[in-house]
């Protein structure tokens, strides 16, 4: 993440959810032509109430999503995508952690391990609610090794959901294992992070990436 989204979470004290179809990946939520063209049928079949156009946009408006990468160590695709290798930081947890987390927010949660896929080839799958479409993503994307959070917002009244949500945290040190700057940032950005970490009394270490030094 950048500078600010950090700040975000130490002053908010909550985790960034975002809306499933708020992210670039314009293969978010897809449906298999196979699972649209069921969904299809049902529905003129009169076996279910909506189609597949329906199913597609309350799988993505209807959810938001928190991502996580899986595995310690770095990743130097994630560092250029996301805020850049000077001036952009990794917070680090566990998944024990974010059920912490969850059980605090009293409501529907739902983890998945990301099942990169080629949506044109996909034949075996289940599907049972809105939230399922959203385990799988584009093998284009198969480097991010992607754990999310989802936390569905299927009310009455979800084609309004705002595009993101903000979940309190019992303190962001349940959360939070530690800080890892950017693998070009210099010492100034690392200081500057690591005050910004202590004026918000946060106990987990501030460290440079691995990929700041060279192997000993």
């Amino acid at each position: 993440m950048d500078l600010p989204k950090l700040l975000d979470l130490l002053h908010t004290r909550s985790l960034y959810f975002r809306r499933a179809d708020g992210f670039s990946d314009r293969f978010e939520g897809a449906l298999f032509p196979s699972l649209r063209k069921s969904l299809d049928e049902a529905f003129v079949q009169k076996l279910a109430s909506d189609g597949a156009d329906y199913f597609y946009r309350r799988a993505r408006e209807g959810n938001y999503v928190s991502c996580w990468t899986i595995g310690a160590t770095d990743n130097m695709a994630l560092w250029q995508l996301y805020g850049g290798l000077k001036t952009s930081i990794a917070v680090t947890s566990t998944v024990d952690c974010l059920f912490e987390c969850a059980l605090f927010w009293n409501r529907s949660t739902h983890f998945h391990k990301v099942r990169y896929v080629d949506h044109r080839r996909v034949r075996n799958y289940v599907i049972g609610n809105y939230t399922d479409v959203l385990q799988y993503k584009s093998d284009a994307y198969k480097y991010e090794k992607e754990l999310r959070v989802i936390v569905p917002q299927q009310e009455d009244g979800w084609e309004k959901n705002p595009i993101e949500v903000r979940l309190a945290l019992p303190s962001v040190d349940t959360l939070v294992r530690g800080v890892i700057v950017a693998p070009e940032a210099d010492s100034n950005f690392l200081e500057a992070v690591r005050e910004l970490c202590k004026r918000y009394d946060l106990k987990a270490p501030v460290k440079r990436s691995r990929l700041s030094t060279y192997p000993k």
